[in-house]
Formats: C-alpha cells, sequence, structure tokens
C-alpha cells in the first residue's frame, strides 16, 4: 500500500523537473519563430517595417530589467557577441557613404526616407540601448533582418543575397529570445506571481533550470551554425547527382581562383607569381585539399561531443574561410565571427559540463535545423564558364575604365554573384560559376557552346539603368566620396582589391560623364599567372550622365 502511493509521485516528479528545459527551449523556438515570421511578412512593405521596429522598442520596454549578468555565462557570449556584430553592421549601414539607399547621413529624402532613416535611428537608439539590456537585441535584429529584406528587391528590384548574414541572425535572434525566456520564467518575480509554476520546479531550483535551458538553447545555437557547413557538405554531394563523389573526386576547385580575379576580388591577383602559385597548388593537391573540406563539414556534428573537438572545428571552418578569402575574394566576415563567438563561450569549457541533452539536440539540430533556421546549402560543381557582367566609367577624355562592384554599395554583392541583368542568348546565369548538377558541369569545364534563351536573374536592364543613374547622382551630391574612394570602407561579402581598380581610383567624379555595362559569354583560365578570357558573346550597354 505504501509502495504504491509512492510510485506515481516517484515518477512524475522528475520527468517533469527533465522536461522543463525542454519546455523552455520549445516556448524560445516559438518566440523566435514568431518574430521571424511576422518580420518577414511586414518587410514586403516600407510603413509596416517601421512600425514593426516601433513595436518591437516599446514591447521591449517591460523587460528592461533584465540583464546580461542575469543570462548564464555560456548562453550569454552568444548573445552578446552576436548582438556586437550586428549592432556593428547596422552602425555601418546607417553612417556609412554607399549609395543609393538613404541612411542617417547620407542620400536624398524620398520615398524610402521612413525606413532607411527613421527606422535606422531607432535601430542604432536599439543597438545603444543593448549594449547594458539584452532585450534591445530583439527589435535591433528584427530591424536589421527587415533592412536587408527590403534594400534589394523594394528599393533596386536588384536581388541581393542573403547567404553571409542570414544565419547569424537567425542564432541570434533565437539565442536572445531564449536568455530572456529562460531568465523571466525562473525569476522570483515570475515564481511569486505562478505559484503552479513554482510548485512544477518543486524539483529543481529556478537557477538550475535556467541553467539547464540555457545550455539547450546554446547548442541548439552552435547545432544551427555548424549546420552551414554540414548541408553545405551534403550539398557537395548532391550536385553530383547519381555519382554523388564527383565533388570530392574530380572538382576543379582551383576554379575559384580566376573566378575572384575576374571580378577583382582576388586579394592576390597583383602578384602574378603569388596568383599561380596558389593555382597550381590547388591543382597538384586538389583531391587532398577536397578531401579535407568535404571531410570537415561532413563529420562537424561530431564535435560537440569534445570541448576540444569543437574549439577545433570552429578554427578549421575559420582557416578556411581565410582561403576562400585568398582564392575567391570572398570574405566571410560574419561567419568567421561567429565562429569566433562560439569558440569565446566554449574554450573554458570541461567536457562533462557539455550534457547528454546538449550534445543530442546539438547534433540534431546541425543535421535538421534547416527546418527551423536559415542555413546555406552552399555546395556545387567548379566551372569557369559564366556570364560577367561588368561596369566601365566613361571619361570626358575618352578612356573607359574599369570600375569596382563596391562603387554600387551593398549591390556590389548581386554584381559580383553576376545576379544581375544578362542579356537572352547569352551563356546561362550561374551564380560565380557554380553548376548544380553534373550535365552543365561538363558544359561549363569544356567551354560548351549551351546558353540560355532567356535569363533567371530576375534583374532588368532598367534595374541597370536606375542604379547606374542613383550611384552617380549620390556620388555627385556627395563628391568627396568618390574622390577620395570611401566606398572602400564598407564591409562587403565580396571583397573587391582595391589595387585592381587603381584607375578609376584615381578618377574623380567630375571625369565622368557615362557609365558602360558591359556583359560578356567568357571562358576562365590562368597562364603564367595572368587571367586569359576566351569571350564568346558580348554586349554593351552606354547610360549617359551629363
Amino acid at each position: 500500500m505504501y509502495s504504491s502511493r509512492l510510485r506515481p509521485q516517484a515518477l512524475r516528479i522528475p520527468s517533469v523537473a527533465v522536461s522543463l528545459p525542454f519546455v523552455l527551449l520549445l516556448l524560445s523556438l516559438l518566440g523566435y519563430g514568431a518574430a521571424r515570421k511576422i518580420t518577414f511578412f511586414a518587410a514586403r512593405s516600407e510603413p509596416h517595417a517601421f512600425a514593426l521596429v516601433v513595436f518591437c522598442v516599446v514591447a521591449a520596454l517591460p523587460f528592461i530589467g533584465i540583464r546580461y549578468a542575469d543570462i548564464p555565462k555560456l548562453l550569454r557570449a552568444i548573445v552578446r557577441g552576436i548582438g556586437v556584430v550586428i549592432f556593428a553592421q547596422v552602425l555601418f549601414d546607417s553612417f556609412a557613404p554607399v549609395p543609393p539607399a538613404p541612411n542617417i547621413i547620407f542620400g536624398a529624402a524620398n520615398e524610402h526616407t521612413l525606413f532607411f532613416r527613421y527606422g535606422a535611428m531607432i535601430g542604432v537608439a536599439a543597438g545603444i540601448a543593448s549594449l547594458w539590456r539584452p532585450i534591445f537585441l530583439i527589435p535591433l535584429t528584427i530591424y536589421y533582418i527587415a533592412f536587408r529584406l527590403m534594400i534589394g528587391p523594394l528599393v533596386a528590384g536588384i536581388w541581393v543575397s542573403d547567404t553571409d548574414y542570414a544565419s547569424m541572425t537567425d542564432t541570434g535572434l533565437f539565442a536572445t529570445f531564449g536568455g530572456i525566456v529562460a531568465v523571466l520564467v525562473t525569476s522570483d518575480w515570475t515564481l511569486a506571481r505562478l505559484p503552479w509554476l513554482r510548485s512544477m520546479m518543486s524539483d529543481m531550483p529556478a537557477a538550475v533550470l535556467r541553467q539547464k535551458a540555457t545550455g539547450l538553447v546554446w547548442a541548439m545555437v552552435v547545432g544551427a551554425h555548424l549546420g552551414n557547413y554540414f548541408c553545405s557538405g551534403v550539398a557537395k554531394l548532391l550536385a553530383g547527382g547519381p555519382a554523388p563523389w564527383t565533388w570530392l573526386l574530380q572538382n576543379p576547385t582551383q576554379t575559384a581562383i580566376v573566378i575572384g580575379t575576374e571580378r577583382g576580388d582576388n586579394p592576390l591577383m597583383m602578384f602574378p607569381g603569388l596568383l599561380q602559385f596558389s593555382w597550381d597548388a590547388i591543382s597538384e593537391f586538389g583531391l587532398a585539399f577536397n578531401f579535407f573540406v568535404l571531410g570537415a563539414q561532413l563529420l562537424c556534428p561530431l564535435a560537440i561531443l569534445r570541448v576540444r573537438w569543437l574549439l577545433i572545428f570552429t578554427m578549421l571552418f575559420d582557416v578556411f574561410h581565410i582561403g576562400v578569402y585568398f582564392t575567391l575574394g570572398a570574405l566571410f566576415h560574419f561567419w568567421i565571427a561567429v565562429n569566433l563567438i562560439i569558440y569565446t563561450s566554449a574554450w573554458r569549457l570541461k567536457d562533462e559540463q557539455i550534457t547528454s541533452m546538449m550534445k543530442l539536440v546539438c547534433v540534431l539540430t546541425v543535421m535538421f535545423g534547416n527546418t527551423l533556421f536559415y542555413t546555406n546549402w552552399l555546395g556545387w560543381l567548379d566551372g569557369a564558364k559564366l556570364a560577367s557582367p561588368q561596369f566601365y566609367a566613361l571619361t570626358k577624355d575618352g578612356r573607359e575604365v574599369w570600375v569596382p562592384q563596391v562603387y554600387y554599395g551593398i549591390y556590389s554583392y548581386t554584381i559580383a554573384q553576376a545576379a544581375t541583368y544578362v542579356p537572352d542568348g547569352h551563356f546561362n546565369f550561374r551564380i560565380g560559376g557554380n553548376n548544380l548538377n553534373p550535365d552543365d558541369w561538363r558544359d561549363a569545364t569544356s567551354c560548351g557552346p549551351r546558353t540560355a534563351e532567356s535569363q533567371t536573374t530576375g534583374a532588368t536592364l532598367q534595374n541597370m539603368a536606375d542604379l547606374v543613374h542613383n550611384t552617380h547622382a549620390f556620388m555627385v551630391r556627395h563628391p568627396y566620396i568618390k574622390n577620395d574612394n570611401l566606398y572602400y570602407l564598407y564591409p562587403h561579402h565580396m571583397q573587391p582589391n582595391p589595387w585592381a581598380f587603381r584607375e578609376f581610383n584615381r578618377l574623380s567624379i567630375d571625369d565622368i560623364v557615362g557609365y558602360k555595362y558591359v556583359v560578356e559569354s567568357v571562358c576562365l583560365t590562368l597562364r603564367d599567372g595572368q587571367l586569359v578570357r576566351d569571350v564568346k558573346k558580348r554586349d554593351e550597354f552606354t547610360f549617359d550622365v551629363r
């Protein structure tokens, strides 16, 4: 009789205690998911996006008492670290001399002023407040997500990729919700008003619940970030179609070097000897290099099993990103920052502090977190056959001078990816020469004759004309920006090599009377440290700005 009474109680209390951290994890996911969905909906309209940012700031005020110190240290490093990175980027977008949408200082007052000027002021104010109170990271992050969603299609009619930022903002927003929810539910204020919640926690002190819940949130954030690498490895297998090991065994990874050089992004392009050496080294040891990259990406779910493994993987991926920059010229600065933040959060952990539940959550998120968070699938077969867009400045003395993509502000990302207007009859539009199936890849590597009757970039010639005219008008209003080449100071994912554009850098805005937009169907290779271009088709369009 005695034992029969105790058995249900013995089973019930531990089960409740074990499930509470997962309940808080679920509440954090629901809050993050709702905020993200509302942001995407509101970003269809600048007034709605502006109203959402204002609402988020007002809604944050009741929670201003929550401090960073209230969030356990492990998750606090993630919340604060990603928040600082987002705030730094918001400051660049709000004050940097970049065209053509208005920001707090630069640009003309126009129909985009409400969000891109006054909304930016609110975003910056939220960012300043977030340095002391984590709740303001929510309006800050929501502002930046809305900014990126609208700066392309609504402002310029030009798609701007989300590859660089979206994973970071998703994990940052979720981590903030996770920390706030854990602190709020386990606070003395809440427990004093909800006795039923206090009774549920009778077997688990509030401090312990807060620690366990934020530990699970941290594990999911780490898993969501590592998922970018794992899914990119899977994408490399999928690109091979019926022969999934095609990327590993045959992909010419050195192709990134000529793609980066064609864009003017490769930092070694002014040094032919070093450029050729990098080409020869990757060509010679391509199989070993591909095996190293693919192996690291596919094995990264195991990183969470040991603290040392996690530290090694995060640093390994940052070394990989630096290598990508020195070949392709793509600078994954947000990804590099998140790797460093995860490393900083974990470097003093002991293996036993990462519980079995944390490991399980992290591994599952690595493999399936793409259903909850933005996840990149960066896997393709490389081919140096592409429709390549370039801009040239037409000068008073009759010269045509190559223009760096960074001149066009955030839209340089789109230009560098060759996702601008491409006339019919050119080579198929490919982002940076990427091929997603073996058939296209074989055509690309042989510089085959295949072309596209119509392209799918979504950008029109009128979009290009508007971009040119708006950017030039911006530079005319602020001539020192062009004359002093201040646009190089903006942090870009596709970072240009300024020394490749020395002739343009010497121009003043008064020297420019027009621009030429050129699209060439070209196949690329490298010989003796010099880019070799086999142009199959060329179209050019001139825009007079006098």
